[in-house]
């Protein structure tokens, strides 16, 4: 699902930076709810790193309909 398109991290909260949040609607997640939506490229500063971004279920269904 890493096609799948997510809003920018930097306008995202700490939580959902975290994958702790859906990155959609901000409503906490459980290991049960979370959808993960794969692994994402992020520049901070002179470094590159990744980020795990992951939705609800309402929103996972969403984005693997893409």
């Amino acid at each position: 699902m890493p096609d799948t398109q997510v809003p920018p991290a930097e306008r995202l909260s700490q939580r959902q930076q975290r994958g702790m949040d859906c990155v959609f609607c901000g409503i906490t997640l459980s290991s049960e709810t979370a959808v993960d939506l794969g692994p994402r490229r992020i520049r901070i500063l002179d470094h590159i790193t990744q980020w795990f971004p992951r939705s609800c279920d309402q929103h996972g269904d969403e984005a693997a309909a893409q």
